[in-house]
């Protein structure tokens, strides 16, 4: 069996291996991952088949594959988002990411049904040019090389666009959220540098296509490696799709408010076990405090339950009981203490921190008032502020 032959058997792996996690009940990130391979898988198959010794006997998978390479882009990206954000809602707008692939596809219907005798002669005039990206086509609305920078720029695009939201939310989370975390971040990096190293060979093609550039199957091992070594990762690390885990401080400080049995680990990290209240409850509060720590809401001083509860999507009232029976804390007592531990966790990490007035660390911590700063701490930690942060500033 020729090396190229495995292409054919690779796309089942990833038409099996997307299945599974786009059925899979979870955030929405496995879905758009799902997505990805069930599209690699599909991308994969088509490839074998439009080699020149199968091309002309199979004359209708000619220019399927252009218009799906425009959603890799998108889907890893939207993956990423998703996943570093889990609770972010999926929206219709979003569908605009694809809309490039729409058009491209919408371009070449024409093409799609034409006879197969016309087909087979687009194809054979391909082939005496020594190239799959002819510029000499009757079908689409520019030339297949045009659609070549087109799918190039998209990914340069997208790549770089999770490149740089990757190192924001990198620098944005705190030392503490990035340390528990430290697996799915450098996961995340890695495959940006495969994505990075894969770009580079797309670059080459352009500027040195050589003779054999119709010979393409040979070249998708390089750009699949990235791909097959995600999903090794992931089937060893299924635990990663849930995306970052929440060990921060806000369990800390509710440590004297639960009603359930508390595990100490290694006398620094908390787990806290619920024996009381039931799944939905504990389910709810699971996503509350995810929203909290990833999105950081609680630095807005207006906060209110209503607007918590409209981006949640569920009814005041149950969230306020979640907190209640769950964590014993007030909806107010609960922001504040997500308030509190920024501040801690600034003034210990950030030099600059370490120079703040106590009415500027309130501000920037989500306190409207040097007066419900003060209230806060002295509530949840028993001191005053200025007791309690006398250890973190200079």
């Amino acid at each position: 069996m020729a090396p190229i032959d495995y292409l054919f058997y690779l796309c089942f792996v990833f038409f099996a291996f997307g299945g599974s996690f786009f059925f899979k009940k979870g955030i929405v990130a496995t879905k758009f991952l799902g997505l990805l391979f069930i599209v690699l898988g599909l991308q994969t198959f088509l490839n074998y088949y439009i080699r020149p010794e199968y091309l002309l006997e199979y004359p209708h998978f000619f220019r399927t594959v252009s218009p799906l390479m425009l959603t890799i882009g998108p889907l890893y990206y939207l993956f990423q988002q998703f996943l570093l954000y889990p609770e972010r809602k999926f929206r219709p707008i979003l569908f605009l990411h694809f809309l490039p692939f729409a058009l491209h596809v919408i371009e070449y219907i024409p093409f799609y049904i034409l006879p197969t005798e016309y087909k087979i002669m687009e194809i054979k005039e391909m082939i005496s040019e020594n190239t799959i990206y002819t510029i000499h086509s009757k079908y689409g609305w520019i030339t297949m090389k045009m659609h070549l920078y087109i799918r190039f720029t998209s990914f340069f695009i997208y790549i770089c666009w999770g490149f740089y939201d990757l190192v924001a939310y990198y620098q944005s989370a705190s030392k503490t959220f990035i340390k528990n975390n430290l697996l799915i971040v450098y996961w995340l990096f890695f495959n940006m540098v495969l994505k990075f190293i894969v770009m580079g060979l797309i670059i080459y093609n352009l500027i040195y296509p050589g003779e054999k550039q119709i010979n393409l199957p040979w070249k998708d091992f390089f750009y699949l490696i990235e791909y097959v070594l995600m999903m090794l990762f992931m089937l060893f690390n299924p635990k990663l799709l849930y995306g970052p885990t929440l060990k921060g401080l806000i369990w800390q400080q509710a440590y004297h408010r639960m009603d359930g049995p508390v595990e100490l680990v290694n006398n620094k990290d908390i787990s806290i076990k619920v024996i009381s209240g039931n799944e939905k409850e504990k389910a709810l509060l699971g996503s509350l405090n995810r929203y909290f720590e990833t999105e950081r809401i609680f630095l807005k001083p207006t906060l209110t339950l209503i607007e918590v509860a409209r981006k949640l999507k569920v009814k005041p009232r149950l969230i306020r009981i979640a907190l209640q029976s769950e964590m014993n804390l007030s909806f107010s007592d609960y922001v504040n203490t997500w308030r509190i531990q920024y501040a801690e966790e600034q003034c210990r990490e950030n030099p600059k921190w370490k120079n703040y007035k106590l009415e500027v660390v309130a501000w920037e911590s989500g306190f409207g008032t040097r007066q419900s700063f003060n209230s806060a701490v002295k509530k949840i930690k028993g001191v005053s502020p200025g007791q309690y942060f006398s250890e973190f500033l200079y």
